[in-house]
Formats: C-alpha cells, structure tokens, sequence
C-alpha cells in the first residue's frame, strides 16, 4: 500500500474511486492497495474494471497474471506496460495475437532476451525493428 493512500477496502469503494470526478480520488484509486480477496472479486466481477485493476501500481503479480490472460489486449497491453511487468509475463505474451502487446515486449526494458529474440521477424516491420535494435544493443553479461 502506498503510504500516501489509505487501503481501499471493498471492490464497490474502487469502483467508485475510479469513476469519481475528483482527482483525488481517481489518483486513490491508481494508487492505494487493497486486500488479496478484493483484488480477485474485482477482476471476476467487474470486467470493466480490469484495465484499472492493471493499472492500479499496487496490483500483486498473481492479479496481473491473472490479467494477461484476458481477452481484451487492451488490459494485456497495460499489464506489460508497467515498469514493474514480471518478465515471465512478457516472455508469456511475446506471441500475443495484438501488435501493441508484441511491441511492449519488443521495447519493455524487462524483457527477456528470449522474448526479444522471437520478435525480430515480427510480421510487423516496426516490432521486428525494435527487436533487433533491441538485441544489438543487449547488454552484455
């Protein structure tokens, strides 16, 4: 939970803080934890929701797991663009049906090089171009 942000408590409570005009409620809502069962009823729930559950910066890595496996690539997409994306996800998506999912594996900086490698013969020019440059420019180890 972030220290600025008091927990939210209910899936009803988020829901509300997303939808508010205020911007400091819709600001709670991006960044406030709330307990595991709540997490897990917003996403079975409220399928509304889940692009906002993903962007939420407190989201446990079980709900994004749970995330990326959704059918619209919009909230995979967000899932993967986080700077925090577990790279087991990304290695996950890197065959995604979207170009937008594949082109954040291709550029994510947590990407594994294995993910990267799959996509510089991406059938779209601009992902396989990232992946290469990507790839030339991985760091050695």
């Amino acid at each position: 939970m972030s220290a600025r942000h008091s927990e939210i408590a209910s899936v009803e409570e988020f829901v509300r803080l997303r939808l508010s005009e205020d911007p400091a409620e819709y600001e709670r809502s991006a960044w406030a934890g709330m307990p595991l069962g709540v997490w897990w009823q917003l996403v079975r729930e409220h399928p509304q929701m889940r692009f906002w559950a993903a962007h939420n910066r407190t989201c446990p890595p079980e709900i994004l797991a749970e995330l990326a496996k959704d059918d619209d690539w919009r909230v995979r997409a967000r899932v993967l663009g986080r700077r925090s994306c577990p790279p087991e996800l990304l290695e996950q998506l890197a065959d995604d049906p979207h170009d937008a999912v594949r082109n954040t594996v291709a550029t994510h900086p947590r990407s594994p090089r294995s993910a990267v490698v799959r996509l510089v013969d991406d059938p779209w020019p601009v992902i396989a171009e990232a992946a290469r440059a990507r790839l030339a420019n991985w760091p050695a180890q």
